[in-house]
């Protein structure tokens, strides 16, 4: 088994803000910003991980999200994630600037065969 680390510093924007989802008024780090930022960093921390015509993709997410982060606030995501042959167990966290603990979760994933998983979807042929 290895371990893959990544921490990046994110400014939150307004288009991060709980505004873009329905939420008026709220110009704080929406949840969804959360997970999407995170699921993007495991995609680019796993990357130099794989083989040729590898990918990964998520098979499920438990996560809290106990604290604000305004607008131009910068959080901290880090991740840390266990790979176990395809499958990858992730834990994150985003840390506000005073080391309020905004959101933590756990992230599972797999490394699959990116060509056969996309024909699979319909989205390439055959």
């Amino acid at each position: 088994m290895r371990t893959v680390q990544m921490r990046q510093f994110v400014e939150v924007r307004p288009e991060d803000c709980a505004t873009q989802w329905g939420n008026d008024g709220l110009d704080v780090l929406s949840t969804p910003t959360i997970l999407g930022t995170m699921e993007r960093l495991c995609v680019e921390a796993l990357a130099p991980a794989l083989r040729v015509g590898e990918m990964t993709v998520g098979t499920g997410v438990e996560m809290s999200h106990t604290a604000a982060a305004l607008l131009g606030e910068l959080v901290s995501y880090d991740i840390e994630a266990a790979v176990d042959g395809r499958r990858i167990d992730v834990t994150f966290t985003v840390t506000s600037s005073d080391q309020t603990v905004i959101s933590r979760g756990r992230h599972s994933r797999a490394t699959v065969d990116a060509r056969r998983f996309k024909q699979k979807l319909g989205l390439i042929p055959d």
